[in-house]
């Protein structure tokens, strides 16, 4: 969401897609960069880029994206940015890739951190493609006031069942067509 918010078309692979159908789907699609968004474990704290090479292309991507998500994440080991031409995700792709490792979910303070911030996490991602590509980070609007409130206008109130009903022919002939009877006990 926030990258479409800041003018990027997206395409995410489905829930439980095979890494070699994402990758395929990938290069089908031809993007002008492959982002693997991934959690680690093995007991350590932090955020990890991967790149298939060093070349200065890759890191163009991977550096904003690192700085954007190590900046928002609990753990503060600063492992960077990492070449790591084994994984497929990185080899296999047409396009620049960027393997992002968020964070270590085995730690259970970070895991929590994890589930309850995705879109912190994800406005992090949006600021460090934006950087990579020169385009201006739009931050989301301002929340709107609680949906589950609402306010309501009452006209009338009366003794007579027959005097709200009359009144309530006059209000919906005049346009209200929502207005409605309430019955309240005193």
């Amino acid at each position: 969401k926030a990258l479409e918010r800041c003018g990027f078309t997206v395409k995410k692979a489905p829930k439980g897609q095979t890494m070699k159908a994402t990758i395929n789907e990938s290069n089908a699609w031809k993007p002008d960069l492959h982002m693997c968004i991934h959690t680690n474990a093995g007991g350590g704290a932090g955020t990890m880029c991967m790149v298939h090479s060093a070349a200065s292309e890759n890191m163009k991507y991977a550096k904003p994206i690192y700085e954007a998500v190590q900046a928002v994440t609990p753990g503060k080991t600063d492992y960077g940015v990492k070449v790591q031409p084994q994984w497929a995700e990185l080899n296999s792709t047409n396009a620049i890739a960027v393997y992002t490792e968020v964070d270590f979910h085995d730690n259970k303070t970070i895991a929590k951190w994890l589930i309850e911030n995705p879109t912190t996490v994800g406005e992090a991602f949006a600021k460090g493609v934006c950087k990579a590509f020169g385009v201006t980070y739009k931050a989301p609007a301002e929340p709107s006031p609680k949906q589950d409130v609402f306010y309501r206008v009452q006209v009338g109130a009366y003794s007579d069942r027959k005097n709200a009903e009359a009144f309530l022919k006059q209000v919906q002939a005049a346009g209200f067509t929502n207005a409605f009877i309430v019955e309240v006990k005193k």
